[in-house]
């Protein structure tokens, strides 16, 4: 069942992410408190939302501040147009150890071998196998929450209709030092009317989905036309890069890719914030990143999963 897949995946990026540490002496004032809000609804999968306060960006935290952070006992509400139903919230405290080893076993992944004192992960989401909302191409969304103080957010997303790529496939490195790594190609004939925009994301083996350090495409330039381009293996935001080896897969991977179409609002969202954060220290500049949280900052973001294909690299 995706929804216990997309939590386990969840789970695991938000273990990995309590692990991250960062010393910076840089002294700014703490920002104003707002709700950060990361949803995403995809073709054939319910809806998924994290609600979280904003951390200051230097800094440390614990897995008990992580934990802390999450707005609790909200009433998060998704509507299609004909339907509207409220998520469950799903904490993994809260389950039983039977109930983590079913979600492990029944998404095909595993538990972290430790799990840090305080750690907790919570997300809105149908906690059923009969959902009452799954994603489907061409609708809209609306997805509207209220806090347990009363505070009111709202936003509207929509999942396009499906562009799938043609093909993918996996070439060689042409540099002797590096013999052993393959770059991922793709080939997508694009709808001759302007305005289509995608995300896509890898995993290597069983590791999690990642996004590529760029990850979404507007078709400005390529409006109609039949073209190949390489995918990048997605990255954890938060790890380093070595910009030799960067991109790449190695002999004998598995490569699944997920390429999704989505609409307007989502692809400004994720090119800005990727923006922002690719360019280095924000001291560097401004960015205005472009949330469509009415009341809040973040993201609601429907998505078309067009292709979700496995190669493996056979040398």
């Amino acid at each position: 069942m995706k929804t216990l897949k997309n939590i386990l995946t969840l789970l695991v990026t938000a273990f990995i992410l309590t692990n991250c540490e960062k010393e910076v002496t840089v002294d700014l004032p703490d920002p104003v408190e707002k709700i950060v809000v990361e949803g995403s609804i995809e073709s054939g999968s319910p809806p998924f939302v994290t609600l979280n306060k904003n951390f200051p960006y230097f800094g440390t935290f614990t897995p008990a501040d992580f934990a802390g952070n999450f707005v609790r006992n909200a009433t998060v509400m998704v509507s299609d147009g004909s339907t509207s139903a409220q998520l469950d919230e799903i904490c993994w405290s809260e389950l039983t150890e039977e109930q983590k080893e079913f979600i492990a076993q029944f998404a095909g992944g595993a538990l972290p071998d430790s799990i840090p004192d305080g750690f907790d992960f919570c997300v809105y989401t149908f906690f059923s196998l009969n959902p009452p909302i799954v994603g489907q191409p061409g609708k809209t969304y609306t997805l509207q929450i209220t806090t347990a103080e009363g505070k009111e957010l709202s936003a509207v997303t929509t999942i396009p209709q499906p562009v799938p790529l043609d093909s993918i496939w996996y070439e060689q490195n042409t540099d002797p030092d590096y013999p052993n790594l393959y770059r991922i190609y793709a080939r997508i004939t694009d709808p001759d009317t302007l305005g289509n925009y995608y995300r896509y994301y890898t995993q290597r083996q069983t590791e999690p989905m990642y996004p590529g350090f760029r990850s979404v495409y507007d078709d400005l330039l390529i409006n109609g036309l039949n073209v190949f381009f390489p995918l990048d293996r997605g990255i954890f935001k938060g790890a380093d890069i070595d910009f030799q080896t960067y991109g790449y897969f190695e002999a004998n991977d598995t490569v699944t890719v997920k390429w999704s179409t989505i609409d307007t609002h989502t692809y400004n969202f994720w090119r800005t914030l990727e923006f922002s954060t690719n360019s280095g220290s924000p001291l560097g500049g401004s960015t205005q990143i472009n949330h469509n949280i009415n009341g809040g900052i973040g993201v609601w973001a429907g998505y078309c999963v067009s292709t979700l294909q496995t190669i493996v690299i056979n040398p």
